[in-house]
C-alpha cells in the first residue's frame, strides 16, 4: 500500500463520518480529524479508524491495529490529521507481522 494509496482510503473513510454540512474546505494531508476545528466527534473518530483498519484488510489483506496502546501513548497522536495518520500507518505496514496459512 503507497503513502498516496493510504490518503485516499482515509480521505474516503473521513467522507463518511463527517456531517453533512460540517466539511466545505478540501480535504487532504492537514486536516484535521481530532480536535481543534475538526468536525468530527470522538464516535465518529472511533468510527473512522475501524472503517479503515477494515478496509486495509479488505482491499489489501493486511491487518493491522491503529488504535493501540503505542498509538495513544506518543508524544503527537497519529489521529490529528489525516497525514499523521497516514504517517502512523505506514509505520505499522513496515513492521514485521506474523503469517497466517492461506494468506498471501
Amino acid at each position: 500500500m503507497t503513502y498516496d494509496q493510504c490518503v485516499d482510503l482515509i480521505i474516503d473513510a473521513y467522507r463518511q463520518f463527517v456531517p453533512q454540512a460540517g466539511q466545505v474546505a478540501p480535504v487532504g494531508g492537514n486536516t484535521r480529524l481530532f480536535g481543534g476545528d475538526s468536525p468530527l466527534d470522538s464516535t465518529a473518530l472511533v468510527s473512522l479508524v475501524i472503517e479503515v483498519e477494515q478496509q486495509i484488510s479488505e482491499t489489501y489483506g493486511i491487518a493491522i491495529v491503529i488504535a493501540d496502546d503505542r498509538a495513544m501513548s506518543q508524544e503527537h497522536s497519529p489521529f490529528r490529521t489525516v497525514g499523521s495518520l497516514t504517517d502512523y500507518i505506514q509505520t505499522l505496514l513496515k513492521e514485521p507481522r506474523e503469517e497466517k496459512s492461506g494468506e498471501v
